[in-house]
């Protein structure tokens, strides 16, 4: 998945200059241009179990190296809304957490502004949240 990400951006004129990764191939993280203009994009896969902890210490870790023009994508394992809980599922401390560092960071939701009501691409297992 992480590999797909980074072919499809060289693929549409982006002009990376700095690449970190980790070695289990759960994130990485490319900064670079697009016509010129600064981008910092990090794609999260995290693992199945200890998700939200997994996320928090990556985005504390690569908190000094992101900038204003930054993307988050990926695959954070873990419900962050209750569109993406079941009905009988709570919230873990660690997973409130995990919302609260990312409301410090004022994200945008694209899939949530365009979908807000849709649960479609939401799917829960028991490894989760």
């Amino acid at each position: 998945m992480i590999r797909s990400s980074y072919t499809y951006i060289k693929q549409n004129r982006f002009q990376d200059k700095t690449i970190k990764r980790d070695k289990e191939d759960h994130y990485i993280m490319i900064k670079g241009s697009i016509q010129q203009e600064g981008i910092t994009i990090l794609n999260i896969h995290a693992p199945n179990t200890g998700a939200p902890s997994y996320v928090k210490q990556i985005l504390l870790e690569l908190k000094r190296e992101r900038d204003s023009n930054s993307v988050l994508a990926g695959d954070f394992n873990t419900p962050l809304s209750a569109l993406d809980r079941s009905s009988r599922q709570k919230i873990k401390t660690k997973t409130l957490d995990l919302i609260c560092t990312l409301e410090q960071m004022y994200p945008i939701d694209i899939y949530r502004t365009f979908h807000p009501m849709t649960t479609e691409y939401t799917f829960f297992f028991s490894a989760h949240g």
